[in-house]
């Protein structure tokens, strides 16, 4: 006897909704990470370009005092600048409410010196981890 073919049976159906729910499991924290890491890289560089104007203004006045152009931030991250005529502090808060508001890599920070840092970051990351250098 010949059995014609009109579609799915209902066990076909719930399989392949099985399989696409264990999947959605296992690919979602993946994912989010992989969206995290680039919102680090893009405040990093952020971050690294206003210090390179700040550098530039400085080589021309002497002084950090009154440089123009500092960035507030973008979408994950508020940007604020602490400067005197001879330092500056650049800081990348976590904006709440975004995506990046409970990142394990916390705050960004960045002096007139170089340094890289994080505040409220998770314990045990070192700014490798989280900077990408």
């Amino acid at each position: 006897m010949r059995r014609s073919n009109q579609g799915f049976t209902l066990i076909e159906i719930m399989i392949v909704v099985a399989i696409l729910g264990i999947l959605l499991t296992i690919f979602t924290p993946i994912l989010t990470e992989y969206v995290k890491r680039s919102h680090r890289t893009e405040i990093a560089g952020l971050l690294s370009d206003q210090a390179q104007n700040l550098e530039r203004f400085y080589s021309k006045n002497n002084v950090y005092t009154n440089a123009t152009g500092v960035s507030t931030g973008n979408d994950y991250y508020t940007l604020t600048a602490t400067i005197t005529d001879q330092t500056f502090l650049l800081t990348a808060v976590r904006k709440a409410g975004t995506t990046m508001a409970g990142d394990k890599c916390g705050d960004f920070t960045l002096t007139n010196t170089g340094v890289r840092g994080m505040n409220n970051a998770t314990t045990g990351l070192t700014t490798k981890d989280c900077w990408g250098r």
